[in-house]
């Protein structure tokens, strides 16, 4: 979502990102979610990687003020997902809450401690279910305890949770622990899949081999288009094309993939290449 849109000219400068057009732009956010499903997508993410107290807070906002546009803007992303599709003849679409690491993904220091996180957590998840989402999506996750503490207050919604979490080539979280060590956590604390994110392809090929081995529960992977990762702000400077990241994920089918989609610098176009190489048009 946050890098479609940066494409398509909205502002999503940090702090807040993709949230920001939540205000600027909802109906670019909902031409996004229509693209993706028209190009063979089964989950969308509602644009709500950022809508927090926290990040509204960071983005000069008093906690007051704060809390209730983050408040208005996640309600909104769920609304907007939900009523394309609605409007979709697929009625097996799910939206995922998406639920990200309070500070920035990529900067494990940046991790607030466990009273930021564990309220920020909590009032996301509740605003997400009560909204209507489908499942919560806690994605590129670099953070152990993070997870833990999310996983912890997400329980009480009720919904499934994914977890997803950001390797390196030494399939080690951003902040140190094992993929091996987060699959444990994950599926002790009641997750129901396990995926990794918004790495190269190389990276995603070798988590994928990773879990292969290691995971009792379903897991999957969506990459970002980029021969590595994100700069500042979200960039992508090179991407793959859409035919070499559909074959990456005839590899990931191959290896028990049965989560598989795109994240930064991936678009609607990509979704339909991977559909078609993997013979899911119509559903099929």
């Amino acid at each position: 979502m946050g890098t479609e849109l940066q494409r398509r000219g909205v502002d999503v400068t940090l702090p807040l990102w993709s949230a920001r057009a939540m205000a600027s732009a909802p109906e670019v956010v909902k031409a996004i979610h229509r693209d993706y499903i028209t190009a063979g997508a089964r989950i969308l993410t509602a644009n709500t990687f950022r809508t927090t107290t926290f990040a509204f807070q960071h983005a000069g906002l008093d906690i007051k003020t704060a809390r209730e546009t983050a408040r208005q803007a996640t309600y909104s992303a769920v609304s907007l997902a939900q009523e394309i599709v609605r409007s979709d003849e697929q009625s097996s679409i799910l939206v995922a809450g998406s639920l990200a690491p309070v500070g920035d993904c990529y900067t494990p220091s940046d991790y607030p401690g466990r009273d930021v996180s564990q309220k920020t957590y909590s009032e996301l998840s509740r605003w997400l279910n009560t909204s209507g989402a489908d499942l919560l999506l806690l994605e590129t996750q670099i953070t152990l305890e993070e997870v833990h503490i999310a996983l912890e207050v997400s329980r009480d919604t009720g919904l499934p949770v994914l977890v997803s979490y950001l390797v390196d080539e030494d399939m080690k979280l951003w902040a140190g622990s094992s993929l091996v060590e987060a699959v444990k956590l994950a599926e002790g604390e009641g997750a129901r899949g396990i995926l990794i994110n918004c790495v190269a392809l190389p990276i995603a090929l070798k988590g994928m081999e990773t879990l292969s081995k290691v995971a009792k529960l379903p897991y999957g992977v969506y990459a970002n288009a980029g021969h590595n990762k994100p700069v500042t702000g979200g960039l992508i400077n090179k991407c793959v094309t859409d035919e070499e990241y559909a074959s990456a994920a005839r590899q990931w089918l191959e290896l028990g993939a049965c989560m598989i989609g795109g994240c930064c610098g991936t678009t609607p176009s990509t979704i339909l290449a991977i559909c078609q190489q993997l013979n899911l048009i119509e559903g099929n």
